[in-house]
């Protein structure tokens, strides 16, 4: 009984740090938008690396915390499915970005690509959040 209360409390901690992790992952774009806001052309390569450990490994060690904890998985309906997809689209863009950067050698600038993102992942979570809000309401 002991063993189990502190295996899910220390699977409940996992899972609080992974969205710990997921937001100093958001925020370290923090610095170079402030730096952009300056009038600096700061290199996003000094950035992804923390934004994509953060937001990558937050949303597994939280995925493994809910599965540790033995948390059904939502049920799948269109709300799900388009956050999803929505999500999934607004991380296409920088396939775009990288290949026109790197592959092409064409100067392009993060600002132009920067709003679909934003434009995908934001519209994803508000999908997301939607889903949430009809399941807390169907067990209400």
């Amino acid at each position: 009984m002991v063993t189990q209360e502190r295996t899910a409390n220390a699977a409940l901690i996992r899972y609080r740090a992974g969205l710990v992790l997921i937001w100093v992952g958001v925020l370290a774009w923090l610095p170079f938008i402030l730096m952009r806001a300056n009038g600096l052309r700061p290199s996003i390569l000094w950035f992804l690396p923390f934004h994509l450990t953060g937001v990558i490994g937050g949303s597994r060690l939280r995925k493994a915390a809910r599965m540790e904890l033995g948390a059904d998985a939502p049920e799948r309906n269109i709300f799900r499915t388009v956050g999803h997809g929505l999500i999934f689209l607004g991380i296409l863009v920088w396939g775009v970005y990288f290949y026109q950067k790197l592959a092409a050698g064409r100067l392009v600038d993060v600002g132009e690509f920067l709003p679909y993102h934003l434009t995908g992942i934001f519209g994803g979570i508000a999908f997301l959040g939607m889903d949430y809000l009809a399941r807390w309401k169907k067990n209400d």
